[in-house]
């Protein structure tokens, strides 16, 4: 187009389609003061021969082009090795002491000698594959132990990522893991094992088969936490390596208690009497804290007296969730008093309750319910809008 003037700035300019000599068009304007002439038609027509002849240069129309300045250094990547004890010092402040050991376990004899060396950005889809893959063809990982450890290897390059030390976490694989095993006692084993039992340990096994507290919560357990009168516990605390603090997840949660369990806990505390006093409901002789590795030992010995399979603790939480599945309450419910964070940890149970299942069913067998009848739906619509008595 020729030369023009801007009628409301007065300005002579220009504006023009350029062919480039890669072969691409581009739009090109100007107002020829900008180019250094005078503000006219042949000031305007000289700014456009100008401008062709930059961008055909160039490939820009800047007047005044600065020289690009030094380029920004780039952000120094650590190696995971350097990074991993930042990694570790996030876990001695936030984590539990078991989730540290593990953290510290699997760093030094897994994720150092693989990974150490690189530099974090260097770590790839590719390189944890490989890793998974020799875990578990070579090393004979299970798929299970495999998938805790890599939840590991993502919390560290996610935190690496919070800390601004890695642009992007790489992709992961996704396990396909076999349904969780576990290990409980029928009805008649648990009367077995009780009738086995004697005094206080009777007591607590008792308690923990009629509730489902973890082992920490049980030993950690308080009078002043029992509620004889509404028959619950309020599970706030737990006791693990010699650590007291919040319950798993930090999640508080009450328990209602069975009336045998009920029971057991006032005859042990009105046998306790003032002889050993104490907050602790289930203690040593000396009223201090019971350690695990009793506990356990005397279990097991409980239960070769019963003529049962030898089991831990949390067998008996299993075997309280079971029971409860097989007594047809619903899964939410047992996650609830279990304690459990997600659902998905308490599916593990779904499978016995078969009848309860086959019960839902069945009511497809049943008449159709009766559809109401205009009348009364709007006998029913008149009497819901209707203003209160007085």
């Amino acid at each position: 187009m020729p030369a023009k003037r801007d009628p409301r700035t007065g300005h002579w300019f220009f504006r023009k389609m350029v062919k480039l000599p890669d072969g691409t068009k581009r739009r090109i304007y100007g107002v020829a003061l900008d180019y250094g002439q005078k503000n006219e038609r042949q000031g305007a027509e000289e700014a456009e021969r100008i401008a062709i002849t930059r961008i055909r240069e160039t490939g820009s129309l800047d007047l005044d082009p600065k020289p690009a300045g030094p380029a920004a250094p780039a952000k120094e990547v650590p190696t995971f090795a350097e990074f991993s004890k930042d990694w570790i010092a996030q876990a001695q402040a936030d984590n539990a002491p078991e989730t540290l050991k593990l953290k510290q376990f699997v760093l030094k004899h897994h994720f150092l000698p693989a990974f150490g060396s690189l530099r974090l950005d260097k770590i790839d889809s590719d390189a944890i594959e490989t890793w998974r893959l020799k875990a578990i063809n070579d090393n004979k990982l299970m798929a299970t132990t495999v998938s805790r450890y890599l939840g590991n290897l993502r919390g560290l390059m996610g935190y690496a990522q919070r800390r601004g030390k890695l642009e992007k976490i790489p992709t992961f694989p996704r396990l396909k893991l076999p349904p969780q095993k576990f290990d409980f006692f029928t009805f008649e084993e648990v009367d077995r094992l009780l009738a086995a039992a004697k005094g206080e340990w009777k007591a607590m096994i008792l308690v923990a088969a009629r509730t489902g507290l973890r082992h920490g919560e049980l030993i950690a357990l308080t009078w002043d936490a029992v509620d004889f009168a509404a028959g619950r516990l309020h599970v706030n605390v737990q006791r693990v390596n010699g650590v007291t603090k919040l319950p798993k997840g930090e999640k508080v949660r009450d328990v209602p208690l069975s009336n045998d369990a009920l029971r057991a806990l006032v005859a042990l505390r009105a046998a306790r009497g003032t002889e050993r006093g104490g907050d602790l409901v289930f203690c040593s002789d000396a009223g201090r804290y019971l350690r695990h590795k009793n506990t356990d030992r005397k279990l097991r010995g409980i239960c070769r007296r019963a003529g049962l399979r030898e089991i831990g603790w949390h067998t008996l939480r299993h075997t309280f969730a079971s029971h409860l599945a097989m007594r047809g309450v619903t899964l939410k419910a047992i996650q609830e008093l279990l304690g459990h964070a997600n659902i998905k940890m308490t599916m593990r149970y779904a499978h016995l309750s078969p009848e309860v299942r086959r019960d839902a069913v069945l009511l497809l067998d049943a008449p159709p319910p009766a559809r109401p009848t205009v009348a009364t739906t709007e006998a029913t619509t008149s009497a819901a809008t209707m203003p209160d008595a007085a």
